[in-house]
């Protein structure tokens, strides 16, 4: 904006006005921006200064969240600094967070590729009254149908993981004494549990299109992962790289609706209010009562409610699936890279235990190395080390 400023005021003045004189007058400009931006740096944490336009970015080092421990420790535990045409601030200190993220002031999400691609739709990556809404009825609804480690219904939950356990521990019996990728394996038993709570069903691990379904999650990752630098350099966005990617995203997300979409007709068809059997159903009551009182057009802040529950159930399968997969995953490896520590817990949970059942949620007080051993693979491997990104409000 201030280049084509420039541009047109050269257009109109420069039969008039000596090149001398513009160039004074440009240079004036740029001080002036210059003086702006270091008055605005001045109410901001302390951080490392940045080149114009790219800001930060040509000085990353390794990971990004490596690279914020690396500034935490050089200028506190609370700093800023551009990447791109992104002001970041970075709080490292628990105290810091958990003030912070008390306010609402700090509810927002930043408007990013992703954030524009979901269309506001969810509950992940939205803001303002459609997140709280559907913050707090998710976290209701889930632990309705048993979605916690305390109270009555944690049983639901035991039950639930304990099938799908049973049928892993099959699946790789079935390919002993040969290379096995856990990664798929543990995709579609995980999610299982999820289908459980969200859609009252569970697939085969040999169901093609449900394999297809988490390939398709993965991918997405992979395909978000790729639009990053986007976010920092917008104009990025315009090369034809970038924009094959954001087509290839548009594709995949609408095979994953088409296959959700089929669930929510089914569900629909079979919808019986005074039996409420899963997370999808109780979606469904909540949009049949809106509009029986005639504000169902207000529902989800005047959203598409099928679009709304499509996300609803990307953002569970991602989130959910994809954490624990990964922290299993990281369980496996290092427990191969560190036979010792497997030595310990098997001999505990051998003598707890034994070899006739499988381990429940009531053991666990009786297996504190395996417990501790559990915590330590979770701090090591760290596998959402910066969070979910948030942004003010106001």
């Amino acid at each position: 904006m201030f280049v084509y400023t420039f541009w047109l005021l050269w257009n109109v003045v420069h039969k008039e006005v000596s090149t001398n004189v513009l160039s004074v007058f440009f240079v004036v400009l740029v001080l002036v921006r210059i003086c702006q931006e270091v008055n605005k740096t001045r109410s901001l944490p302390p951080g490392p200064w940045g080149l114009p336009i790219v800001g930060s970015l040509p000085f990353l080092k390794g990971d990004l969240h490596l690279h914020f421990r690396d500034l935490t420790q050089k200028y506190g535990s609370l700093i800023s600094t551009r990447l791109g045409s992104q002001l970041i601030v970075v709080l490292s200190d628990y105290k810091i967070i958990r003030d912070a993220f008390r306010k609402e002031e700090f509810t927002g999400r930043p408007t990013t590729e992703f954030t524009s691609i979901l269309g506001g739709y969810g509950v992940i990556n939205t803001e303002g009254k459609l997140w709280k809404d559907q913050r707090r009825f998710l976290h209701d609804r889930l632990r309705h149908f048993g979605m916690t480690y305390i109270g009555s219904r944690k049983a639901q939950m035991e039950s639930r993981i304990m099938t799908e356990v049973e049928e892993y521990l099959c699946v790789l019996k079935a390919k002993r004494n040969a290379p096995v990728d856990m990664n798929p394996i543990l995709a579609v038993s995980i999610s299982n549990v999820i289908c459980d709570i969200i859609m009252s069903v569970r697939f085969s691990h040999n169901d093609g299109r449900f394999r297809r379904f988490m390939d398709l999650i993965d991918e997405g990752f992979k395909l978000f992962g790729s639009l990053e630098a986007a976010v920092f350099i917008p104009v990025l966005r315009y090369l034809p790289g970038l924009q094959k990617t954001r087509k290839k995203i548009a594709q995949n997300r609408a095979e994953m609706g088409e296959f959700l979409q089929e669930t929510i007709d089914e569900h629909r068809r079979t919808f019986d209010a005074s039996n409420l059997r899963d997370l999808l159903d109780t979606y469904l009551y909540e949009i049949q009562k809106a509009n029986e009182e005639g504000v169902g057009h207000c529902l989800f802040e005047g959203r598409d409610h099928d679009r709304q529950m499509q996300q609803i159930m990307g953002d569970l399968f991602s989130a959910g699936m994809e954490t624990i997969k990964s922290s299993l995953l990281w369980a496996v490896l290092f427990m191969l890279h560190h036979p010792e520590v497997m030595k310990q817990v098997q001999e505990e949970m051998d003598q707890v235990i034994g070899r006739k059942r499988l381990p429940k949620l009531e053991d666990l007080s009786y297996l504190p190395v395996t417990e501790s051993t559990i915590l330590e693979i979770m701090r090591i491997s760290s596998i959402v080390p910066m969070g979910t990104t948030h942004a003010p409000t106001r």
